[in-house]
C-alpha cells in the first residue's frame, strides 16, 4: 500500500520560495530548505528534486502569482494613466513594506542566476515576455481610444514600463526612500505623454 504524503506540497513550496526569496539560490543550502520547509531532506527530493529544481518550482510559483496580479490589475475597467499609476503605486507600497527589501524574486533570479543557467533564464524571458504582452494589448487599447499618444508602439512602451517597474525593485535596495520611488514613478510613466 502506496504511503500518503504527511504535509502540504504547496505549503512546502511557499516556504521554500521565502527562503529563497530572502537569501538567494546560492546561499540557501539544501539543509535549511529542509528545516525551513520541515521536510527530510529525503522527502524534499522525493516531492521536489535536487535544490536547482526546488529553486525553479519556486520560481514558477512566483512567477505564476505575479502574471495573475498583473492580468488583474491591467483588466480593471479604469484608464490606462490611473491604472499604470496604481501599478507603481502598489509595487511601491509592497516594496517599502518588506523590511527585509526582498525585491523582486525574478528580478533577483535575473541578477544571480540568469547569465549562468539557462533554465531559469528562458523562465524569465517568457515571463518578462508574457508581461508585456499584458501590458502591450492595454497600451494598444488605450492608444486606438486617444487615452495617451501614439509616439511609440505599444510593445516599446509596454518593454519600457515593465523593466521601469522593475527598476524600482533593484532602487529600494539601495535607496530605501518612498519620495524617491514616486518620482521615479511619476518620470517613468511621463512616457505615456511622449
Amino acid at each position: 500500500m502506496a504511503r500518503t504524503k504527511a504535509f502540504d506540497e504547496s505549503e512546502a513550496l511557499a516556504r521554500a520560495m521565502g527562503l529563497f526569496w530572502e537569501h538567494g539560490y546560492e546561499a540557501t543550502s539544501v539543509r535549511e530548505l529542509a528545516a525551513w520547509t520541515g521536510l527530510s531532506s529525503s522527502s524534499l527530493y522525493a516531492t521536489f528534486g535536487d535544490k536547482h529544481d526546488v529553486y525553479l518550482a519556486a520560481l514558477d510559483r512566483y512567477r505564476a502569482a505575479e502574471l495573475e496580479e498583473v492580468r488583474n490589475v491591467l483588466s480593471a475597467p479604469r484608464p490606462v494613466r490611473e491604472t499604470l499609476r496604481a501599478m507603481f503605486a502598489d509595487l511601491i507600497n509592497s516594496l517599502m513594506a518588506d523590511k527585509g527589501q526582498r525585491g523582486s524574486f525574478t528580478l533577483n533570479a535575473a541578477v544571480e542566476l540568469a547569465s549562468r543557467d539557462v533554465e531559469v533564464a528562458a523562465r524569465l524571458r517568457a515571463h518578462f515576455d508574457d508581461i508585456r504582452k499584458l501590458l502591450a494589448a492595454r497600451l494598444s487599447t488605450a492608444q486606438a481610444n486617444g487615452e495617451i499618444s501614439t509616439s511609440h508602439a505599444p510593445g516599446e512602451l509596454a518593454h519600457y514600463l515593465l523593466f521601469g517597474l522593475y527598476s524600482l525593485a533593484t532602487m529600494v535596495k539601495v535607496y530605501p526612500d518612498r519620495a524617491s520611488l514616486e518620482r521615479t514613478a511619476v518620470l517613468t510613466l511621463a512616457v505615456l505623454d511622449c
